[in-house]
């Protein structure tokens, strides 16, 4: 492909997907060697991550002259796996619903805190599949502050999950709002009991099939991942898990 000067490029790099890098960048991390061309890179152009040898990136340069003089292509399969595996062509589903169910509850915590100062009466007479739904639908004018302020929410940061526009850019208040709307509608049903269960079943799938969720496609926006710890994934899974008991205990 021929490389633009727009282009926000992202890649691979000691198992953590990073980026964005402009074009000129890209070029230089060939160049300095610390890109090869075994590195997947991947650009909105593109509709997956590629190896760096499967594109004619620079023909003029002499970044495709070092390619050629690096070490052959290995041929194992498993060698070929334990790199593929760092692009997450499937996506993260678990990952991504963990951060966000880590994110929700511990707003919810804050939100139910709040209201049990000001307003215990609500708190008592509410059921707790409408404090619930209630907290989700206001969760969305919250996270979409936070991705514009931040760039990030708390359980993504965790999880080394990070969402950016697909030019690069961090991602602006209206575009997260957008966003946050279509994935409390699409992906969560609005916390409606089954319809919520339903729409969880068509988003894990399609982001199975497609390595990006339709959202995300339809927004301009991608989740980059890095590599995660097990003592990061039973922290997050563990915190909504407790609310939850301490909330039926209560």
């Amino acid at each position: 492909m021929e490389p633009s000067e727009g282009n926000a490029w992202f890649y691979i790099r000691d198992h953590q997907q990073q980026g964005p890098v402009g074009t000129f960048e890209l070029k230089k991390l060939l160049e300095q060697g610390i890109l090869t061309a075994e590195s997947f890179i991947w650009t909105k152009e593109l509709e997956g991550w590629q190896m760096v040898k499967s594109l004619n990136l620079f023909p003029d340069s002499m970044v495709n002259s070092r390619m050629k003089e690096e070490t052959p292509r290995s041929t194992l399969a498993g060698d070929w796996e334990e790199v593929k595996k760092d692009t997450y062509p499937n996506g993260r589903p678990i990952v991504r619903y963990l951060a966000r169910f880590f994110d929700l509850s511990l707003f919810s915590l804050f939100l139910i805190t709040l209201v049990s100062v000001f307003s215990p009466r609500f708190i008592v007479e509410s059921s707790g599949i409408a404090i619930f739904m209630f907290s989700l639908v206001l969760y969305i004018l919250v996270e979409a502050s936070i991705l514009s302020i931040f760039g990030n929410t708390l359980g993504k940061t965790i999880l080394h999950a990070r969402l950016r526009m697909v030019n690069g850019e961090h991602i602006d208040f209206f575009t997260a709002l957008k966003r946050s709307i279509f994935v409390t509608a699409a992906g969560m049903g609005f916390g409606i009991p089954l319809i919520n269960f339903i729409c969880f079943y068509f988003s894990y799938f399609d982001l199975r099939k497609n390595g990006r969720s339709t959202w995300d496609n339809q927004i301009g926006t991608v989740v980059l991942y890095g590599k995660v710890s097990f003592a990061r994934i039973v922290f997050v899974s563990l915190f909504p898990i407790s609310l939850l008991v301490a909330g039926l205990i209560i």
